[in-house]
């Protein structure tokens, strides 16, 4: 079952790598977090399509939205949006407070980068949830891979299914 899901999410890497300038077939998102124990912070790094993103954004803001990395109001309206669609929490129902660190253009995808400080040496669990462009995208998928202590753990996040529980 592992292998299964481990060969997926690879075949889903290469798709998300190689996919043209144009429109896609699929909708899909990765996110990777590691932990820090030196600076008590999770590194989080999320991989979106620029067209699903200004999609996102500019329903949002009910307004066309170009994605620029150099653009304040962008930063701004994506930071407001991961603040609620990608949530890390120690405890159930405590989340924890997240910065966006910045986002960079990669031909035709966004990486977004946040920090969250956990305060904490070592993680013994973590809640994520990871909704982003579930409510735009029915078919949206959203892998992400949690690294701790050099061990990662992958897990699929989905419209109705956007919460998990990793215990380490």
């Amino acid at each position: 079952m592992l292998h299964k899901f481990f060969l997926s999410t690879v075949l889903l890497l290469a798709l998300l790598a190689t996919q043209p300038a144009s429109a896609h077939e699929y909708h899909a998102s990765i996110t990777d977090v590691k932990f820090n124990p030196r600076t008590q912070h999770l590194e989080v790094a999320v991989k979106v399509f620029m067209d699903d993103l200004e999609q996102l954004l500019s329903q949002r803001a009910k307004a066309k939205v170009v994605y620029s990395g150099s653009s304040a109001a962008v930063q701004q309206q994506l930071a407001a949006y991961l603040s609620t669609a990608l949530t890390f929490e120690l405890e159930k129902g405590k989340p924890l407070k997240s910065r966006l660190v910045g986002s960079e253009e990669e031909a035709d995808v966004v990486w977004l980068y946040i920090e969250v400080p956990v305060q904490q040496a070592t993680l013994r669990q973590l809640y994520i949830k990871n909704a982003i462009l579930t409510d735009l995208f029915s078919d949206q998928m959203n892998i992400v891979n949690v690294n701790h202590m050099g061990k990662t753990e992958s897990v699929l996040m989905q419209r109705g299914d956007t919460g998990k529980k990793l215990t380490f």
